[in-house]
């Protein structure tokens, strides 16, 4: 019989960590590049007060996105498990639901910013020796504030083309906003001469035409994504905050610990000088933070998959690979903005700005040391949150996002002055990893566990946790010669479990059908496919689960071939196995 070497065995779950990790990328980036592209234009055509100015309001951006990041953690779990129970009508009104949250909300905040701008704008820090930044600070503001609606209802369709299988739009729609917002912003500084109002304003109208291009997905009615009005599930509007809670707390804590830094420079002498270097450490949080929420999301999504399915060995490699994406993917990236970060800051800070510019430079070189130990500490609180640890979670976000950065700027202040305000990120991360240390110890100390390696200790798993080795079968094919000592090794399993005649017969011709099926027509000529199947016995349940790296399964098209009638369609069947659902074979006794 075959048995799949170590990288053969995990080859589906990296890949699908790394496709998921790259479409989750580009969706936080979608976010982040119009604020971004304003930090260069304005920190190069509009001098440091501009910039100044505009480094008290970036904290705010995100913000301005967090009704878009609640609705989408939480409507994107409450979404698969419609789809996966084949309730196809029940995942539209999901997504109707969640478009109208993200748009009603947010444009509830732009009334709100466009009448409370001015105490908004001295809360951000706009005070003291800073308060002549006031009007620049209140025009980005506003011209920012405009596109609320649209940043929001991109941010929730982006999310959803990757479970519809039109990732590529979501590609087309950043290239969009990139191209349409440097261009606004060229114009704006070169043929308008005008302020950080006009250039907030060209940010608003480039996430506008991101979102007209996000929403050519419409252009084909055989879409899974579609808007349903009919019947709006309400009572799903709080298990979706719920569910995106976490996601609210790192966002608003990220802001608030902006906020302070702010008003502790606001009080210097050189205050322009410092909020304008700690506005570019902010962009190159924008810019590598795209990196690390595609990864965390992805771990996110990929435990409550595994968790749900007592899957111990494939989860141990997926945090492996999430590990190993760390420190290979964002190491290398802050490596080299360590390397060129005065390059990095000079993009936001004139030369002549040459105090300024130093600041910036720490700043950026700070930020690129604390980097990778932050994406390590944010794996921990996402694999918390995919397992259900709603408050460990949180806790773990509070303090990464902003508790510790706070104690540690006001700690350091008396000792190293303004820079205390940068290298406040890498300490409080050290700080952040002793404290995951601490958490992990008290979990397996609840547990009872005495953990003999790594994994295990990290993991920190109740024993019982994983299906027993004699009530599991896990198989890796690879071609149809498998499917057939698969569908012998099925009948045996079933048979040592005391399964009657029917269910037997019924559960092995099902693991041949399915996989046979997926290798006639999904395998790819010169590609190295594979399809995970695993069948399981529990309880009085017989549950099989497949998973493959094939040519894409198109769930709409498949749904019409069948009519809801039919005592067997195959609805439950098809969509399960695409997405991780268990196939429960209970029934097929009766």
């Amino acid at each position: 019989m075959h048995i799949p070497d170590h990288g053969e065995r995990y080859h589906i779950i990296r890949k699908t960590f790394y496709a998921n990790m790259a479409a989750y990328i580009i969706s936080s980036l979608t976010s982040s590049i119009g604020s971004l592209i304003d930090g260069v234009v304005i920190g190069q055509c509009l001098g440091v007060e501009s910039m100044a100015a505009f480094g008290l309001v970036s904290p705010v951006v995100v913000v301005f996105s967090l009704f878009g990041a609640i609705i989408v953690s939480g409507a994107r779990n409450r979404f698969t498990m419609a789809i996966g129970s084949g309730d196809l009508d029940g995942a539209r009104g999901i997504f109707t639901l969640s478009m109208l949250m993200g748009v009603s909300l947010s444009t509830l905040l732009m009334v709100l910013v466009f009448a409370f701008s001015t105490p908004v704008c001295a809360l951000l820090g706009a005070t003291g020796s800073a308060a002549s930044l006031m009007d620049k600070a209140r025009g980005y503001l506003l011209g920012i504030a405009i596109g609320l609606p649209a940043m929001n209802a991109t941010h929730v369709m982006n999310a959803c083309l990757s479970i519809d299988n039109d990732r590529r739009l979501s590609v087309i729609a950043s290239a969009t906003l990139t191209v349409v917002d440097v261009v606004l912003d060229l114009i704006v500084a070169f043929v308008m001469h005008g302020d950080t109002f006009e250039m907030g304003l060209a940010t608003s109208i480039s996430h506008y035409t991101a979102l007209l291009v996000v929403m050519l997905h419409f252009r084909r009615k055989e879409r899974l994504t579609r808007f349903s009005f009919g019947k709006i599930p309400t009572e799903e509007i709080m298990p979706i905050l719920g569910k995106g809670l976490p996601n609210g707390v790192a966002r608003v804590t990220n802001t608030a610990r902006c906020v302070l830094l702010n008003q502790m420079m606001a009080g210097m002498a050189a205050a322009a000088g410092c909020i304008a270097a700690y506005s570019v450490q902010r962009q190159a949080d924008s810019l590598l933070n795209g990196f690390i929420f595609g990864l965390t999301d992805t771990v996110l999504m990929l435990t409550g998959i595994l968790v749900g399915e007592q899957n111990r060995p494939t989860l141990r490699r997926m945090l492996k690979t999430s590990f190993r994406a760390v420190w290979t993917v964002v190491l290398g990236i802050s490596a080299l903005l360590f390397v060129f970060s005065p390059q990095f800051a000079s993009f936001f800070i004139k030369d002549a700005s040459q105090e300024a510019l130093q600041y910036a430079i720490n700043a950026t070189r700070c930020f690129a040391i604390g980097m990778p130990i932050y994406a390590q500490n944010r794996i921990l609180a996402e694999y918390m949150e995919g397992r259900g640890e709603t408050k460990t979670a949180m806790m773990l976000k509070f303090f990464s996002e902003g508790g510790f950065i706070v104690l540690s700027a006001l700690a350091l202040f008396p000792l190293i002055g303004v820079d205390a305000i940068w290298a406040a990120f890498p300490v409080s991360q050290v700080l952040q990893l002793l404290l995951c240390a601490a958490v992990i110890v008290l979990q397996n100390r609840h547990l009872h566990l005495k953990p003999t390696g790594f994994w295990k200790w990290y993991m920190a798993l109740p024993a019982d946790f994983d299906v027993p080795k004699e009530d599991r079968i896990d198989r890796t094919i690879t071609s149809q010669e498998q499917v057939i000592e698969l569908y012998h090794a099925a009948r045996d399993f079933c048979a040592a479990h005391g399964c009657d005649e029917r269910r037997k017969y019924l559960i092995s011709l099902s693991v041949e059908e399915l996989a046979t099926n997926t290798v006639q027509t999904g395998f790819r000529p010169g590609k190295h496919n594979t399809i995970d199947m695993r069948i399981l016995k529990k309880g009085d349940d017989y549950i099989l689960r497949i998973r493959d790296d094939c040519e894409i399964f198109d769930p709409v098209k498949q749904l019409q071939l069948y009519d809801k009638d039919v005592p067997l369609h195959p609805r439950r069947w098809f969509i399960g196995c695409r997405i991780f659902r268990p196939i429960p074979f209970r029934k097929l006794s009766a």
